[in-house]
């Protein structure tokens, strides 16, 4: 048994170092294509803000969790996280460009609301994701 761990230890170092830059590389992204400034809006209390990102960045950690149980190698896995985040940008320019196009001022006045909406639309269609991106 401590055999078997030992030789698959570097395999979950691996995959685990990429999920972590990916999630990174996400929300470096996300904050930098949104109009409102997620962080800065957080460290000021705006719960509003916390809501959508934390909703969104699970809305893409979900397909991202499923694509590494079912990947054949880490190029794979990154191939398939990239539509993860894809996706979830999609949601956003969406919601805030299509449907609700006053949504990112909400947000950044801390209407609850509008944070708990694009969050819950982030980790809805993450879900629906997970279920379609099994490589």
């Amino acid at each position: 048994m401590f055999a078997y761990f030992i030789g698959t230890l570097p395999h979950f170092l691996a995959y685990f170092t990429a999920a972590i830059g990916l999630a990174l590389a996400f929300l470096a992204v996300y904050v930098a294509i949104t109009p409102h400034r997620e962080f800065a809006l957080i460290r000021d209390g705006n719960a509003a803000a916390s809501i959508q990102l934390v909703g969104t960045f699970l809305g893409f950690a979900l397909p991202v969790a499923m694509v590494i149980s079912h990947s054949v190698s880490i190029p794979d896995m990154l191939m398939w996280s990239a539509v993860a985040a894809l996706v979830q940008l999609l949601v956003f320019f969406a919601i805030s460009r299509l449907l609700f196009r006053a949504i990112e001022k909400k947000i950044g006045d801390g209407c609850v609301a509008s944070g708990i909406f694009v969050g819950g639309m982030g980790i809805g269609v993450g879900v629906l994701q997970s279920a379609c991106l099994v490589p």
